[in-house]
Parts: structure tokens; C-alpha cells; sequence
């Protein structure tokens, strides 16, 4: 920081790298986890919280009407990425005081009290395996007290899956609900039978399996569903339809826990939008710096101002126009951080489109310090592309663009002037698509980080897919990353 200049300012690098090691959110992290706990020493427990080998691990609570599958979905969970799975048993099997209360609640056919339940969490949670692999919580809480009890020890999920479907297939499904005597598995007469003759033979049914049990425990769920929901009102929550295949059941579960949720941590959007000419780069562009504030730059109208105004830059530029020799990489590089140098490029973010075109570009963007944190590919089919473009036209007059489906002419008058751009040619519009699909692929290589989006749609409905992603940290590509 350049202490002689006045206001101070801080260097848009040191954002960049505190965003790159995450630095904001272990911020957010460290002062949540101090205020959950209370630590009669801070500082101490800041440095053993630093100390730990993962310090943002799964908090997840699963949670479903009876044979919704919860069980199910939770093991496989479990298996694929390391996850602590946490029912009942599971807290039962501790020697805690808070057991036998538990024990007695559910012997007289209660719900555990919140107070319990909790204390019961608190100590499962505070192990080694859990702080180290995250937990998922299953089935619990069963109560609007229970779940706001679990809050007040600090015991807060991040995800919340709460799994549907209706009463009459839960019915069948409980009915004919079966488990493996020996290993514990769960299995299904009608719908997952065993492929084993001596697993069928071991097979037996549940305690009190009847419709009238089944029956009851559903409306216990029905009645106390709209005040658990309330309890998680602020959290991520997911419903998901459990009245389908388990694999499609669990793929969907695992695309929200890969979710991660909205920080509050400072976040400077640096984007750059990818696609073919007439994927919708520009209106994109448009509708986020409106929106956001981002700075929109145009790389073609960042050389073609540089060169109206004569800058040194701008100049260099021209000499090769002139000459009709592609300009350097090098130069049109400086053009580009000149520009994304600025303070309002470093303090609202950036929206950049036409830039990079190649791998080698995209590679010296991010020597340079200007590395994006969002990259959009604007997939759009070749035969829409060429039907934005090639139905494209200009009034020579006013210099108006028009559109002869989505944006025809006002008047008569005007439609008679029209005139096609040469670039929207089909022989340049096929060499400009051929161009893009050459390079886009290694780019995409690169960045390893771009999400693809669909530009084949409503404008609007492309922006909200774009938006989604802008406001969220991205996706984990796997929970197996955060165990």
C-alpha cells in the first residue's frame, strides 16, 4: 500500500488473495464458532479451531415421514463420502446421563424432550470423527421444540433434506418394509427385494407393522412438519420427492449438500461470459452491471476506444489495424489490465466478454492478477445462433439494429432501408461459430471452474441461471472434498 498517496486505498491483489485462500469466510467461521461455544478463553479456542484439519465440514439433518426412505439415502450418503451418520441408536449407545432419560421418554411412547435430545447431540457432536468429517442427523428432530433446543446448544445444519411423498405409498412401502436379522439391511417385498436366497430367509418384519400404526406415526409427522419447517425458516432447506427411484432420490440429495451456503463474506465478482457471437453475451453483460453494479467491458469496444483516443496503447493498436495484422496478445493485454486496474473495476467487480479467445490469453489474463472467480459458458446451438444473426439488420440512416422476428421495424419506411451487416453473413456467422468451438474447449480446460449454461431460452431465464451462481460460493464437485 502506497502510504504517500491520499485516500489510502487498498491494492486490488490483497483482495485477491484473501478471496483465494478463503480467508473472509474462515473469518465468518472463526467469530460463528466463537459465539456458538462461548469459550471462557477466546483466544485459546481461536488457535485449537485453527489448529483443527478441517474447520468447515457437512452439518446436515435428514428428515421425512416414516419409510420415506431417510435411513436409506443417509447410509449411502454416508458410505460415499466419509459423513458421520447419526440416528437414534447412535445416541443411545453413549454412556451420558441423558440416555436413560431418553430411554424412559421413549418407553412411554413420548417424544424425547427437546433438552434431552439435545445434550445427547451436543456430546455426539463434540467427538473426534464428527469435528473431523462433519455429521448427518437422521430423523431428528421430530418436534418444533426438539429442533429449536438443538439451535440453542449451537447445534445448527447447514443443509436441511426433508424428504415427501404421499401417505398411501408410505403406507405400502411400510407394510412391506423388511430387515436383514443378521446384518441390518433394509429391504422392500415388492419393491427392492433381496437378490440372496439366504438373505430372503433372514429377512423379518418391523415392530407394530400395521396400517393403523403407520397411520399414527404419519399424523404425528403431519402435525408437527409446519413448525419444524418454521424452526429452519433462515436455513438451506431442500424438499425433495422421495416417490421415485432411490438413485434418483439420492442424486438430487447429493447435488444440494454439494450446495454450499450464501456467506456473508465480502465478494467481488469478477466475471467473464463465454459463448459463440449471438449467445446473448452482451445482453447478459447489460443486465448484470445493471443489477450489480459490475463494470461492463467489451473487449472489442475497449481496443476500438483505446484507438479513438489516441492513447499510447491505442496507437500501438492501430499500426498493426493499418497493416491488417492480427495484433499482438501482448498489447491487447495491456489494453485490457489498464482498464480492469481501475478503482472501479477493483471495488464493484467486473463483467468481461470477448476476452479470452485462447487458452495461451486466458493463461497471461491470469499471470497478470486478474484471474475470474466466475466463468459462464453460453451454450447455444448452432442453428439458433444463426438465426439470431443472420435475421439481424441495421438501418444505414439511423443506425438502429433490428431483429425481423424478436425485434421488427417500427414502420414501413424503415424496413425498406435495411441493410445486412457483413458479419452477420451465413459464410461469417459459420466461420465465427467454427472459431468459437475450436478454442472454447481448451479454455473451458483451463478454468476447470465454468459453469455451462443454457442460452437457448428467454433471456430473463438465462440471467437467473447466471444469477444463482453469482450470489452462492460454487458447488463442491464432490462431498468427498470437505472429509
Amino acid at each position: 500500500m502506497d502510504q504517500t498517496k491520499r485516500p489510502l486505498r487498498i491494492p486490488p491483489e490483497y483482495a485477491m488473495y484473501a478471496e483465494e485462500n478463503e480467508l473472509f469466510s474462515l473469518f465468518e467461521r472463526m467469530v460463528q464458532d466463537l459465539i456458538v461455544t462461548q469459550p471462557n478463553d477466546p483466544l485459546d479456542h481461536l488457535i485449537n479451531f485453527l489448529h483443527r484439519a478441517n474447520d468447515n465440514v457437512p452439518q446436515i439433518v435428514v428428515l421425512g415421514p416414516p419409510a420415506s426412505g431417510k435411513a436409506s439415502i443417509a447410509t449411502i450418503i454416508s458410505q460415499e463420502s466419509g459423513i458421520v451418520k447419526i440416528d437414534m441408536k447412535c445416541l443411545l449407545d453413549q454412556k451420558v446421563e441423558a440416555v436413560d432419560r431418553a430411554i424412559e421418554s421413549l418407553g412411554r411412547g413420548e417424544d424425547i424432550p427437546g433438552i434431552t435430545l439435545a445434550s445427547l447431540m451436543k456430546e455426539r457432536v463434540s467427538k473426534k470423527d464428527c469435528v473431523d468429517r462433519g455429521w448427518m442427523l437422521v430423523g431428528y428432530p421430530k418436534t418444533r421444540e426438539q429442533a429449536l433446543a438443538l439451535q440453542r446448544e449451537g447445534i445448527f445444519a447447514k443443509h436441511v433434506v426433508l424428504l415427501e411423498a404421499p401417505d398411501t405409498v408410505l403406507v405400502e412401502r411400510f407394510l412391506g418394509k423388511r430387515v436383514d436379522s443378521k446384518t441390518g439391511d433394509i429391504y422392500h417385498v415388492t419393491f427392492e427385494p433381496p437378490e440372496s436366497p439366504d438373505v430372503t430367509r433372514r429377512l423379518v418384519g418391523v415392530d407394530n407393522q400395521t396400517e393403523k400404526s403407520i397411520r399414527k406415526l404419519l399424523l404425528h409427522y403431519h402435525r408437527h412438519l409446519l413448525g419444524i419447517k418454521q424452526a429452519y425458516a433462515h436455513g438451506s432447506v431442500k424438499v425433495i420427492n422421495a416417490d421415485q427411484p432411490k438413485s434418483d432420490v439420492y442424486a438430487q440429495v447429493q447435488h444440494f449438500l454439494c450446495q454450499l451456503p450464501r456467506s456473508v463474506a465480502p465478494h467481488c465478482p469478477r466475471v467473464i461470459l463465454m459463448g459463440a457471437r449471438g449467445s446473448g453475451k452482451t445482453t447478459q453483460a447489460t443486465l448484470l452491471a445493471a443489477k450489480y453494479g459490475l463494470v461492463n467491458i467489451s473487449m472489442v469496444e475497449l481496443i476500438k476506444q483505446a484507438i479513438a483516443d489516441k492513447t499510447k496503447v491505442g496507437e500501438m493498436m492501430m499500426t498493426y489495424i493499418e497493416k491488417k495484422i492480427m495484433v499482438p496478445d501482448n498489447i491487447v493485454l495491456k489494453c485490457l489490465v489498464e482498464r480492469l486496474s481501475r478503482l472501479d473495476c477493483a471495488t464493484k467487480g467486473w463483467v468481461l466478454r470477448g476476452y479470452p479467445r485462447t487458452r495461451n490469453q486466458a493463461e497471461t489474463l491470469t499471470e497478470a492478477g486478474y484471474a475470474p472467480n466466475r466463468i459462464y459458458f453460453l451454450d447455444c446451438p448452432s442453428d439458433t445462433v444463426i438465426e439470431r444473426l443472420s435475421l439481424r439488420r441495421v438501418d444505414p440512416v439511423t443506425g438502429q439494429q433490428c431483429h425481423l422476428i424478436y425485434n421488427p421495424p417500427p414502420s414501413l419506411e424503415m424496413k425498406r432501408r435495411l441493410r445486412t451487416h457483413p458479419k452477420d453473413e451465413e459464410d461469417q456467422i459459420d466461420e465465427d461459430i467454427l472459431g468459437y468451438e475450436t478454442s472454447s474447449e481448451e479454455i473451458q480446460e483451463y478454468y476447470g471452474l465454468g459453469q455451462i449454461i443454457n442460452a437457448d431460452q428467454d433471456p430473463h431465464t438465462v440471467f437467473e441461471s447466471i444469477e444463482s451462481l453469482l450470489v452462492k460460493p460454487l458447488p463442491r464437485q464432490t462431498l468427498k472434498t470437505v472429509v
